[in-house]
């Protein structure tokens, strides 16, 4: 019997990457909670794990600088994109909302629920704890409690979903990245990550995008970051639809890596959600 693929999510269980991950390789996988997006590269590197997933970009949130800072030195490559949309539920077994004396989750979705919470449990103490699923774990274990989590955690942790989605925001979503050490066949629809460092010139990130402009490609994001090598020095992270191998993206690589100082393609990988 094969063994199972071992993959490292940020933990605990049933927090939004953990159902990421379910999501990208199903019920077959062994999944293993790390505590931080730095231990999920470290094992993922490590061998102590053979993929990981880590949150990249939430569409309230902006992006999670320190996937990308990892990435900057990282040998993993990008081997999947997943877009989970996020809907975060009142989870309680209070049984009455008058009944809740505290409500917690991560700051993130205390954030995208504070208008909900105002109007319909005012006076009531919000708490911050490190992710949704450690406060849906405390709720479950405290009928004076309520958690913001997801329907995963509150099947994890016996809770009732007490009101559905009171976040009050339509369009949040959450990209992850699939990390890995090979690449994975084309399949379906394909996206691109790939960073680069400009020549210190004038024009030079006008220099940089000419290509991609030219061969007609959509540029899903772009972002700089501090290289942290020297001041005012910075990197650019850019997704693109399309793959790696297609003919008009490989001459706009080609092209885009003799205007650039330095450059690495991430990856190319199925986008899934």
């Amino acid at each position: 019997m094969a063994e199972r693929l071992r993959v490292s999510f940020l933990g605990p269980e049933a927090t939004f990457t953990h159902e990421a991950a379910i999501r990208h390789f199903g019920d077959e996988a062994e999944f293993i909670p790390s505590a931080t997006i730095a231990a999920i590269f470290d094992d993922t590197e490590a061998g102590r794990s053979d993929m990981g997933v880590v949150p990249v970009e939430n569409a309230l949130e902006g992006t999670v600088n320190i996937t990308l800072d990892r990435l900057i030195d990282s040998p993993l490559i990008v081997t999947g994109g997943v877009s989970l949309p996020i809907y975060i539920h009142l989870l309680t077994n209070a049984g009455e909302l008058g009944n809740i004396q505290r409500v917690l989750s991560h700051p993130h979705a205390v954030a995208q629920c504070r208008r909900w919470l105002q109007e319909n449990l005012p006076g009531v103490a919000l708490e911050e704890v490190a992710s949704t699923s450690l406060a849906a774990k405390m709720a479950g274990k405290n009928p004076e409690l309520a958690a913001l989590g997801s329907a995963l955690a509150a099947k994890k942790y016996g809770l009732e979903i007490a009101v559905v989605k009171i976040d009050t925001e339509s369009i949040n979503v959450t990209r992850f990245f699939v990390l890995g050490k090979e690449p994975v066949p084309r399949a379906g629809r394909s996206g691109t990550s790939l960073l680069f460092v400009l020549k210190n010139k004038p024009g030079a990130l006008y220099n940089a995008l000419a290509p991609i402009a030219k061969c007609d490609l959509n540029m899903t994001k772009i972002e700089s970051r501090p290289s942290r090598r020297k001041a005012w020095d910075y990197i650019f992270f850019m997704d693109l639809e399309g793959h790696a191998e297609d003919e008009n993206l490989a001459g706009a690589i080609a092209e885009l890596k003799e205007n650039v100082m330095f450059f690495r393609l991430l990856g190319s990988y199925p986008v899934v959600g």
